[in-house]
């Protein structure tokens, strides 16, 4: 009944991240600004990357992209939060308000649990490099369509059941430091104590947590599914136009940011419903406490 009650709960967080998306799409917005600088980092590397000659010095580079990638996605994963604790205190959603919060505490705050993201995903990263067979062996050439299919991963080879594995776990660690992030922007907690608090939700909690993981993860692949016919046919020798290319790429940077978005806003609900759980003196299981939904009621957070 556990596991079922979770579940249940779950996917009506799943549904409610959704509804404030529709109802405020200014939520978009900080992921949308991530995607931007994380895709024009991925492109200049495979564009534009610096011969160095030297191994070191080549993997200290590809280290400080990953970490600005990184330190930009929780940044703007706080801004968004920024956003659920002025709906949470009953005020309209301030973006300059949001921002000026940002970079008067969370940016510092977040810091070292940046660093242990971006550290961790660079290791996935060169064990993903390692054991993929990538299609291109020489510098790429800019275009439309080789951007949409270096973001869209059509160039990073066939997958294997290895690269399956980094994958997921890349997945878990993006999750784990998500629900890390409330306890910084709500609680003004620093990043130790925050991923602290993000592994004991996991352990307290551990059927919601993973129901939010696969949720994400489904509606991920569902979305990423336009895209398998349109690399087949390119790689078969159909040509298709710049324009849509162009089409192509805007499409993956929609399902990049619902991605990201539906990962955080569902760990953040469930972030929420763990506070409300404590309030009632952390007795019983959790579905037993009303879940939070930031349109209808407004919590404490502090």
């Amino acid at each position: 009944m556990e596991i079922v009650g979770g579940i249940a709960e779950g996917w009506k967080f799943f549904k409610t991240s959704f509804r404030i998306l529709f109802k405020k799409p200014i939520f978009l917005l900080p992921i949308i600004i991530s995607w931007i600088v994380a895709a024009g980092i991925i492109l200049y590397t495979r564009y534009y990357f610096p011969t160095t000659h030297s191994l070191l010095l080549d993997f200290l580079l590809i280290y400080l992209f990953v970490f600005i990638i990184a330190y930009v996605i929780v940044l703007m994963n706080l801004l968004m939060l920024e956003f659920v604790q002025q709906i949470e205190s009953g005020e309209k959603i301030s973006f300059s308000k949001a921002v000026k919060e940002l970079f008067s505490w969370d940016a510092i705050a977040v810091m070292p649990l940046a660093i242990f993201f971006a550290t961790v995903w660079f290791i996935i990263l060169v064990l993903e490099a390692l054991t993929s067979k990538s299609r291109e062996k020489r510098k790429a050439e800019p275009s439309l369509r080789d951007a949409a299919r270096t973001l869209g991963g059509a160039e990073s080879g066939p997958l294997s059941w290895f690269g399956f594995g980094l994958e997921m776990f890349e997945k878990l660690l993006r999750m784990s430091v998500f629900l890390a992030l409330p306890a910084i922007a709500w609680e003004n907690k620093g990043s130790f104590s925050a991923f602290k608090k993000s592994m004991e939700i996991i352990r307290k909690h551990p059927v919601e947590f993973l129901t939010a993981y696969t949720l994400t993860g489904f509606v991920a692949v569902l979305m990423a599914l336009p895209l398998l016919p349109v690399f087949v046919l390119d790689d078969a020798g159909v040509k298709f136009s710049d324009a849509f290319w162009l089409g192509v790429l805007i499409y993956e940077c929609v399902i990049w940011s619902l991605n990201i978005y539906l990962e955080q806003m569902s760990v953040g609900l469930l972030y929420l419903w763990h506070l409300k759980w404590k309030k009632k003196g952390s007795k019983g299981e959790l579905s037993s406490i009303p879940k939070p939904d930031l349109l209808d009621e407004i919590y404490e957070l502090k």
